[in-house]
């Protein structure tokens, strides 16, 4: 099952879960966040970027790079 398919599962699961369950789930993912220090959310503003960055690498008008390419950039 892939990443992007279990996500739309969670989205499921928690619009039918029960009010106790979903504070359940919500204290878990809290605690999650905050023992490995992650940052569960981009900001407007960053969401906004992306979404144009994303457009234009879709219309042809961005470059992407390989994770190979990028490694080597930073090397030179």
């Amino acid at each position: 099952m892939t990443t992007s398919t279990i996500r739309k599962n969670l989205h499921k699961y928690i619009d039918s879960v029960d009010d106790s369950f979903a504070r359940v789930m919500h204290t878990m993912v809290q605690e999650y966040l905050s023992t490995f220090n992650v940052d569960s959310a981009l900001t407007e503003a960053q969401e906004k970027e992306l979404d144009k960055r994303i457009e234009r690498h879709k219309r042809g008008e961005s470059k992407s790079y390989t994770l190979a390419e990028v490694k080597k950039s930073l090397k030179s």
